[in-house]
């Protein structure tokens, strides 16, 4: 598959890069200034290349996909080659997100977020968001600034998750004489 970056026509086998416009988002709803590099093929100088020139330029670096551990995931393998002290973390006990990737090269982060969509997000606010909260001098409340309205709901139908892993589900609120009841949306 090739990503292809907002505005541009899209041709079979390719998908279309949404996470880069959600992340930049995000990142300015923390008050950060987002710069985007770029979509980089799958080429592992051209990556080194574009991770080097970003590491220069910000303060925090954001990738996403190629984490999985597949023959063609080329981030988690550049990332790797990083030191002092490189990966901290690959894989946490989260669904959606299990293949975040996490790593610091001499004071600089650089956090490979999975390619899916929800789990790009999830992972993002999950641990992003606390370190470009502590990167801006902001200090960290009782409740995330980037959550909004947080409200009760019960649980319409049964869903099972594995145990000792968060799971978050994306659902659909729907008011009922007992309150507000919640669908899982489904999966994927």
């Amino acid at each position: 598959n090739e990503l292809i970056a907002p505005g541009e026509p899209m041709r079979p086998a390719q998908v279309y890069d949404s996470n880069s416009r959600i992340l930049a988002d995000a990142l300015v709803e923390l008050g950060a200034e987002p710069r985007e590099f770029g979509i980089v093929r799958d080429d592992a100088p051209a990556l080194r290349e574009a991770l080097r020139r970003a590491m220069a330029e910000t303060d925090l670096v954001l990738l996403s996909g190629g984490t999985s551990k597949g023959e063609g995931d080329l981030c988690y393998r550049v990332v790797s080659e990083l030191k002092n002290p490189g990966i901290v973390a690959h894989g946490v006990a989260l669904k959606p997100g299990k293949p975040l990737c996490l790593a610091a090269h001499e004071g600089k982060g650089v956090v490979i977020l999975p390619g899916f969509p929800t789990s790009a997000i999830f992972t993002f606010h999950e641990f992003v968001a606390p370190v470009v909260q502590r990167l801006a001098g902001r200090r960290l409340a009782g409740r995330r600034p980037e959550v909004g309205e947080v409200v009760q709901a019960t649980m319409a139908v049964k869903s099972n998750s594995e145990i000792g892993r968060t799971e978050y589900l994306l659902v659909g609120l729907v008011r009922t004489e007992t309150g507000l009841s919640a669908f899982p949306m489904g999966k994927g």
